[in-house]
């Protein structure tokens, strides 16, 4: 097949968290099974830098990456403009025999439904947990662009690729034909994770005890991910044996998790350590007892959650951030955003975290290995190009 990835953000751009590790991974397994794969992708890095060059092959994938018009923009607000986004589409997308589209709401999105449309090529769509809608004036306007456009590609796509039956809820709810909706995990690299839990690493670095309980937050510091929820929920757990360990960047929340939780700041039962990537995120995987994290919102399965349980560590999310298969495996604890709930969870899992920590692994393993994703997904694939073809 000739496929074509249209992604905000892909490799090396992994301050944008989990969707552009999951697209490369995508990108990268097709490749290696036979398939041209090609993204269309913009040039954002991080806050204050841009990927280059423009156009480079990774892994057998080539990368076309376009200029955002403001990188301080789409890292702030995540509004990606690329400059000559529909020409390129226009010119190139009828060559491609499916289209893998990823986020609902984006102008990259909107941009590559209607060139594929125009030019009768499948769509796929990887929402990523950007379905939900929002409260206030954002949500009415969400509402009328859903119905502007939103609804009719997901009406017209050839597929749709959902983490969790929640996700797959959603779409339906947009008016997809049940047919179009698959269930497919988001992978994992195993070959990227330590063949050996390596510990003391990341608690050297921070001057903890290994008697020490290491409650472990891996994300974006932003209200939807629900930081601040996790602490009030834990609070009454952390002592000197027991700390949470905060990593991550601060995208708009950090001032007021400082202000608000001062005093467990002041005396070392919150650590905060900002972002950790590659080697780094793993080694604090290593040394947590429990892996946590509550959106407020439905982002659905979390890849930090997996990359930790892949480290043999127990996970502890809300509904919002399923990882189905979780909670029967005796890997973790999917709970209500209730903070007696949490807190519960919490202590349990840290009272019995050797034995989760195997049995989410095993999940993982079974469940998320990327060899395993990607097959699926070329079988999907495949079955759409040849839908559309009949």
């Amino acid at each position: 097949m000739r496929i074509l990835q249209v992604t905000p953000y892909f490799a090396p751009a992994w301050a944008y968290g989990g969707p552009p590790r999951v697209m490369f991974d995508y990108a990268v397994g097709l490749a290696r099974r036979g398939h041209e794969v090609d993204v269309l992708t913009t040039d954002v890095l991080d806050g204050k830098r841009r990927a280059t060059p423009r156009d480079e092959v990774l892994d057998g994938v080539r990368v076309l990456r376009l200029p955002n018009v403001s990188n301080s923009l789409a890292w702030r607000t995540k509004k990606y403009q690329p400059r000559g986004l529909v020409s390129r589409l226009a010119r190139e997308i009828g060559r491609y025999d499916i289209v893998h589209v990823t986020d609902t709401r984006t102008a990259l999105t909107a941009a590559t439904y209607v060139a594929a449309r125009t030019r009768n090529v499948a769509l796929c769509l990887s929402a990523h947990g950007s379905l939900p809608s929002s409260a206030g004036v954002r949500g009415v306007v969400k509402r009328i662009y859903d119905a502007a456009l939103v609804r009719p590609m997901m009406e017209r796509a050839a597929l749709l690729l959902a983490q969790t039956e929640h996700e797959a809820r959603l779409y339906a709810s947009f008016g997809a034909a049940a047919d179009r909706i698959r269930l497919l995990p988001l992978p994992v690299g195993l070959d990227q994770v330590p063949e050996f839990r390596e510990v003391g690493k990341f608690r050297r670095r921070l001057a903890l005890d290994v008697r020490v309980r290491v409650i472990l937050f891996l994300g974006r510091i932003n209200r939807l991910k629900g930081l601040d929820l996790l602490i009030e929920a834990v609070a009454p757990l952390l002592d000197e044996r027991t700390v949470l360990v905060v990593v991550g960047r601060d995208d708009g929340q950090l001032g007021e998790i400082v202000e608000r939780f001062r005093s467990h700041l002041d005396d070392g039962r919150i650590r905060l350590v900002g972002p950790l990537y590659g080697a780094d995120r793993f080694a604090a995987y290593a040394d947590a007892d429990v892996f946590c994290l509550t959106p407020r919102h439905y982002e659905e399965t979390s890849v930090a959650a997996l990359e930790a349980a892949a480290c043999g560590t127990p996970i502890v999310v809300s509904e919002q951030s399923d990882i189905p298969g979780l909670a029967a495996s005796g890997g973790g604890h999917v709970v209500p955003l209730e903070p007696s709930a949490i807190a519960a969870a919490v202590a349990e899992t840290l009272e019995r975290g050797a034995e989760m920590g195997r049995a989410a692994q095993d999940l993982v393993r079974r469940q998320h290995d990327r060899d395993t994703v990607v097959k699926l997904l070329e079988r999907y694939l495949s079955d759409a190009v040849d839908r559309r073809s009949a």
